[in-house]
């Protein structure tokens, strides 16, 4: 225990991370509301509800007449992470822990019992459990209202949240998973164990269409985030569940700014050509932590008979908190910037209403609503949309620098001088007693292309209309950096829809959506200077989960790792993943 400590002293940092929120881009999926899942992520040049200020705020100037909006996205994940290997690889000597259900001694000798008699259980051989998404089913509101002023002049105002499949919970809140064998550690613990978030977001936009031909269309967006986050960190490379540090962080922002421009050209009736740009600013924010050290150590000695029949003792880490810690959060947008463009046509029933003529057509036409299920048989559109994960980069957490302690007992029970640490490691990489300290984490977001093609067909034009359509995406990172905080690798996605109008001024509509994504599988990453894992683990793949082959799959997700300036953290998301994903949508839009 003595040897582990001072290797903990020489340690840079205790590492806390900063939340890794779910910036929309990445971990966004193709909605847009209900209409426009339905027809495969497309309704960027389609002027249908008040979703539309949300990629073109210019069709605000179509919409056919003033509207509220409900939409509600059901978003059903199944997900599960399977780490390579066991508590032998990596470990640590005499890991006296209590994940709570009572001490265990995770390295106890094979054949070893407790001073009673009982046969203790052999964690060192025993797998990292299987750990799954275990948070509520996401539910996505959409609230929306507009208001046309003119021929060609609309404005809304709408709270809407990004479309995002990011999930926040794996395992239990406190780090640990259920097992068949009891409660054990989560492997999936240093990215998340929990995280809340509550958004708030207000919209307004203004679609101005000055010509038949041609629109234009601006918005503006208030965001605000309240989190709170669980998660966990080492104090050195081995995985000692007993030294693990557990991090109780809250924080805000309160005000994140974002515009949405577009542009839209109507050469002929029935063709629609568009060009939209969105962007949102930085989450910056304070954060409080609550910091645990040895949150796992179980503070008492651990007494056990070995297979020679002699009695041993075994010292452990005891749990100690340290609250109200202050840092700053920079971490990446909501909505990273994203650049769209999209051709539609459609077999229209009945000619556009110019400008100059649509007074008197409104008033002609009654109660009748002249918008495109009314007025067309049929349609197909396809979009382009860039998301430029770039801005999807990293994640700091920057503090004063004040001191945290690991505390200790030997296997009498007496305690050890306390190991001193820090959050963080000083910045421009000197360290000295007092410096201002950060902790980085890195995303490395890519350039993410989403390419859709869907439509719709009005099988009764006015009343009922259904719809269909197709997504894909390439990768929006790396694999070899995929955790389970965000899926941001490609999917396609099989879309559904319809949507009945009641009443002639209610639509009430449907969607599905069911998404393909890739297993994967990531090889441990040995250059980045790992423990070798041992030969038993090598050797059974099919339990572990290891894969050989090309460099391609190797794991090389950047966490902070107090052992290491560098980016590691060694092994941590080798291991398998899978994420399956469906969403359901329903909306309701009242005419007026």
């Amino acid at each position: 225990m003595r040897r582990f400590l001072a290797l903990a002293c020489l340690a840079s940092a205790l590492v806390v991370s900063s939340p890794r929120f779910a910036a929309a881009g990445g971990t966004e999926f193709p909605a847009a509301g209900t209409r426009n899942l339905g027809r495969g992520g497309t309704g960027f040049t389609r002027a249908d509800d008040p979703t539309v200020m949300l990629r073109n705020p210019a069709l605000l100037a179509d919409l056919w007449e003033d509207m509220a909006y409900s939409g509600l996205h059901i978003v059903m994940p199944d997900a599960c992470f399977q780490a390579t290997g066991n508590n032998r690889w990596g470990g640590a000597p005499n890991d006296n822990v209590n994940f709570g259900d009572g001490p265990l001694l995770i390295s106890a000798p094979p054949g070893s019992k407790t001073p009673d008699g009982k046969d203790l259980p052999n964690l060192l051989d025993e797998p990292y459990p299987n750990v799954c998404y275990t948070g509520p089913t996401p539910k996505l509101p959409n609230i929306a209202v507009t208001m046309k002023l003119a021929p060609g002049l609309g404005v809304g105002l709408g709270f809407f949240p990004p479309d995002i499949a990011a999930l926040p919970q794996w395992g239990n809140r406190d780090g640990t998973v259920d097992t068949p064998d009891g409660l054990r550690a989560s492997p999936s613990r240093w990215f998340r164990a929990h995280l809340n978030t509550s958004y708030f977001s207000a919209l307004g936009a203004v679609g101005w269409r000055p010509t038949n031909w041609l629109s234009m269309g601006l918005g503006f967006q208030w965001q605000a985030i309240v989190y709170s986050a669980t998660q966990f960190s080492r104090t050195d490379r081995v995985r000692a569940a007993s030294t693990d540090v557990r991090t109780d962080v809250i924080g805000r922002d309160l005000f994140i700014p974002g515009v949405i421009a577009s542009v839209q050209l109507t050469p002929i009736d029935a063709l629609d050509v568009a060009l939209g740009f969105k962007w949102s600013d930085r989450v910056k924010s304070t954060a409080k932590l609550d910091i645990t050290t040895g949150i796992f150590g179980s503070g008492t000695p651990f007494m056990y008979v070995d297979p020679d029949g002699d009695m041993h003792s075994s010292g452990g880490a005891v749990p100690n908190r340290t609250d109200n810690r202050v840092g700053d959060v920079d971490a990446p947008p909501v909505w990273v910037p994203q650049l769209s463009v999209g051709v539609r046509f459609a077999d229209r029933i009945a000619p556009r209403t110019p400008l100059d003529k649509w007074a008197a057509v409104h008033k002609a036409t009654g109660r009748q609503v002249e918008d495109h299920m009314a007025t067309e048989r049929w349609d197909v559109e396809a979009n382009a949309v860039a998301y430029l994960n770039g801005a999807n980069d990293f994640s700091r957490f920057t503090n004063s620098g004040e001191m945290v302690q690991l505390q200790s007992i030997d296997g009498d029970g007496k305690r050890i001088a306390p190991v001193d640490a820090f959050v963080g490691t000083c910045l421009g990489g000197v360290q000295v007693p007092n410096c201002r300290r950060e902790v980085p984490t890195y995303f490395h977001g890519n350039t993410q292309l989403s390419l859709r093609l869907g439509g719709d067909y009005n099988v009764m034009p006015g009343v009922l209309a259904i719809r269909a359509g197709v997504s894909w995406e390439n990768n929006g990172q790396d694999p070899q950096y995929l955790n389970i905080t965000n899926y941001m690798l490609g999917r396609t996605g099989l879309h559904v829809g319809a949507t009945l109008r009641v009443a002639d001024k209610t639509d009430i509509s449907v969607g599905y959506v069911h998404f393909i994504q890739k297993d994967v599988k990531l090889v441990p990453n040995m250059a980045s200077g790992s423990v070798v894992p041992p030969a038993n683990v090598m050797q059974m793949p099919d339990k572990y989960h290891l894969v050989q082959g090309s460099n391609d799959g190797m794991a090389k997700f950047a966490i902070a790792d107090s052992a290491t300036i560098e980016e590691g953290p060694n092994f941590a998301n080798a291991g398998s993943f899978y994420y399956h994903l469906d969403v359901v949508s329903i909306a309701l839009a009242q005419h007026f």
